[in-house]
């Protein structure tokens, strides 16, 4: 019973997301006239209607349904909340403009005006963050070079004291031999003294 509930309640929101997008898409740009006026308010106020209606199921499956978890409840919330903002969105194009005598063309081009608007505020801020990264990109290039160049400058000191390390051992191993050919001579300077006496 409780799959049920829910399945109803999916097949509701189907039906109620296709009246309203009826709702959007069979409003005439043009024509504009009292009765039609009358209908789409009907139509409107029967689809908010039927929201608020799947908002008071939804909150007593949430209570009482233990197969809906959070995630499913917050999704099903979230699209009747989209639904809200296209019908607030449908009635500001179509009840505004025909308040002030203008066409819903003319409102659908003043939101397109406003949108185009916000895209080029966020394409500036995307200028900026780009120019901003390049600048970034660009100092940490300069970085490299000099990290290469100071590894380059490290790896010939190293190389210079491996080189100056081994003239040392050298040396040190040829004051080995000095000293042993010293020891030697003077050995060989009392063996000549001791064979002659």
């Amino acid at each position: 019973m409780t799959n049920n509930a829910i399945t109803s309640w999916d097949n509701d929101y189907a039906r109620l997301a296709r009246a309203a997008s009826q709702l959007r898409t069979t409003t005439s740009p043009n024509v504009s006239t009292y009765n039609s006026d009358q209908q789409r308010r009907g139509q409107v106020s029967s689809v908010q209607a039927g929201i608020g209606r799947l908002d008071s199921q939804l909150k007593a499956l949430e209570g009482s349904n233990p197969s809906l978890s959070p995630a499913e409840a917050s999704r099903r919330r979230t699209l009747l909340d989209g639904l809200r903002g296209q019908l607030a969105s449908d009635a500001i194009a179509s009840g505004g403009a025909g308040g002030r005598g203008e066409s819903s063309t003319v409102a659908a081009l003043r939101r397109q005006d406003d949108m185009i608007d916000e895209l080029a505020v966020g394409v500036g801020r995307l200028k900026n963050q780009t120019n901003l990264i390049h600048q970034e990109a660009s100092s940490h290039v300069r970085l490299l070079d000099e990290m290469d160049a100071n590894v380059d400058m490290a790896n010939r000191g190293l190389e210079d004291e491996t080189r100056r390390a081994m003239r040392l051992r050298e040396e040190r191993s040829v004051w080995k031999l000095h000293l042993i050919i010293v020891a030697l001579s003077v050995l060989l300077f009392l063996l000549i003294l001791m064979g002659l006496s």
